[in-house]
């Protein structure tokens, strides 16, 4: 019995054995179908930027094919195999303004298969933006003007700021839509405009948005530093730089600093021992002299960057005895190096003025006229050099006196009677004058408003102006000899204007705002610019002087 047990146990053995020959054999087989050949995905939608994406290549071992694109663009990898592979089609960035399609094909013989790739145009790039002034005088807007490289087919601008808005929807300023314009409804110069900018490309209509900075200046010195300020600004003789005094909270930090108009970086700072209250280029030894209401005022060498000396000022024999207290405020030079120091006591209303003498090492004098009679309140240099000029104390637009080295003797321009007007704004108190760079004309501004031109040699002047004029700095064009061009920035209101006052009229006007405080400090002309510079508490702004005269009436 157990050998037959034995003999079965083996010979079912035997028989599974033979299934299982049989079932691997048919397994293994090569088959007869045909050979597998397919992709894992035939097409690919690509976005506008570089890119790539991986798919499958299925097909038997036995397969040799060959990948192939039909563009330079598309690239795919590896380009040959045999059997199944991933392959990596990548595509470069498309600088056009369309879609564009190309494809891959894998190929075996007389078999192909295609995989089709389409990619998105670039969307519309905003090229630049431009600020453009409008002229007040002429009812017309600040605006912003935006450039792209394709067209749009649409541009929403807005801004959630206080102090300006957009005026109205924006507007092509060509029929092809790549330059669009956007007039706001405050105009404002000295500032950066912030703006959102929304756009569809006329392709497409995808929507884009993009926040934009437009400055309304050409350059800026802004301070950063906290607690400081700019009490007085004057130019460098060469007009390349200017000179600004930056109180400071803390005493210890006041300083005079350099800044280049051609990059607006600091050059030069010079620690000082008092606060900066005016500032004066000597046309006769280069040097700074920088007054403080103190007993005693500064010399700085620019080229040094240092004070290099410190000129006390002795009492006054006409000092009141309770007030003996004599300070610099101001000093102006001729061009042979004479001058007139003006002096103030700060516990009085008095004040006294002396002369200088760069030429002899600065020595001071007493002037030994009444100074009570021939009250200086502001000194200006005429246009050669060769005269002091002062207007008279009260600021009520009266006589005008002059002083050089050959006549010391105060010699009076009476200018009242003919500045007098039945215009109820004419006259009043000065608030600024500056002398023409070409002759012996004065540009005068009085509160509450009024403007002309005198001419000093003969008397005469212009038309009275009646625009507002408090608080105001002015500026003469240099680069116009032929028209007396001059500018005004009138803090009061915020207006910067442009008079031709050999017509009596209005050139140009808009509005101004600076950083923080609006009170403008000085004002300049850069005749290689052709621009105006502008300083105030928090800073100094260059504006396109050039625009402005291309805006006249």
């Amino acid at each position: 019995m157990i050998k037959v047990r034995l003999f079965l146990f083996v010979l079912t053995g035997l028989l599974v054995f033979s299934s299982c020959s049989k079932e691997e054999e048919t397994r293994f087989k090569p088959s007869q179908a045909p050979h597998e050949f397919k992709l894992s995905k035939t097409s690919i939608k690509a976005g506008y930027t570089a890119g790539y994406e991986n798919l499958y290549f299925y097909a038997d071992l036995a397969i040799t094919w060959t990948a192939t694109s039909s563009a330079d663009w598309l690239t795919v990898s590896p380009s040959s195999g045999t059997g199944g592979a991933s392959l990596r089609v990548a595509w470069e960035e498309n600088p056009l303004a369309a879609d564009r399609e190309a494809t891959v094909t894998i190929s075996e013989g007389q078999k192909e298969l295609t995989v089709y790739v389409k990619q998105g145009q670039k969307p519309a790039e905003l090229v630049s933006t431009r600020a453009i002034t409008g002229n007040g005088i002429k009812g017309e807007r600040d605006s912003v003007e935006f450039v792209f490289d394709r067209p749009l087919g649409a541009l929403n601008v807005w801004s959630n700021s206080e102090f300006y808005g957009i005026d109205e929807q924006t507007e092509k300023v060509d029929d092809e839509g790549l330059r669009w314009r956007v007039p706001l409804k405050i105009s404002k110069q000295g500032m950066d405009v912030q703006l959102v900018v929304a756009y569809k490309s006329a392709s497409d209509w995808v929507e884009h948005k993009k926040g934009v900075s437009v400055p309304f200046y050409q350059k800026k010195y802004v301070i950063t530093q906290e607690n400081e300020w700019i009490t007085y600004m004057t130019l460098s003789l060469d007009k390349q730089s200017f000179w600004i005094g930056i109180d400071n909270w803390d005493t210890e930090k006041r300083r005079l600093v350099q800044v280049s108009l051609d990059d607006m970086k600091e050059i030069k700072s010079v620690k000082m021992p008092y606060a900066v209250t005016h500032l004066c280029m000597n046309p006769y030894n280069g040097l700074l002299y920088v007054m403080g209401n103190e007993e005693y005022f500064c010399v700085v060498d620019p080229e040094k960057g240092s004070i290099v000396k410190k000129v006390q000022i002795e009492p006054s024999p006409y000092a009141h005895p309770q007030y003996p207290e004599n300070c610099a405020a101001e000093v102006a030079f001729t061009n042979d190096g004479f001058g007139v120091l003006r002096l103030i006591s700060p516990s009085s209303t008095g004040m006294e003025w002396r002369f200088i003498d760069s030429a002899d090492d600065d020595k001071i004098t007493l002037s030994n006229y009444d100074w009570a009679e021939h009250q200086f309140e502001h000194l200006y240099v005429n246009y050669d050099g060769s005269r002091i000029y002062a207007s008279m104390y009260p600021n009520l637009y009266s006589p005008m006196e002059w002083v050089n080295r050959q006549h010391k003797k105060p010699v009076e321009v009476d200018v009242h009677p003919s500045f007098q007007s039945n215009k109820p704004t004419a006259g009043g108190n000065l608030m600024d004058l500056v002398m023409s760079p070409f002759a012996n004309k004065a540009f005068i501004c009085t509160a509450p408003g009024s403007e002309c031109v005198l001419t000093l040699e003969p008397l005469s002047y212009s038309e009275v102006l009646e625009e507002e004029a408090r608080d105001s700095k002015c500026a003469w064009d240099w680069n116009v000899p032929e028209r007396d061009y001059v500018y005004q920035v009138c803090s009061l209101d915020g207006c910067l204007e442009l008079y031709d006052m050999t017509d009596g009229r209005g050139i140009f006007g808009t509005h101004h705002r600076f950083i923080g405080n609006e009170e403008a400090k000085n004002c300049y002309f850069l005749p290689a610019a052709d621009a105006l510079i502008v300083s105030c508490i928090d800073g100094v702004w260059v504006l396109d002087a050039a625009a402005m005269k291309a805006k006249k009436l």
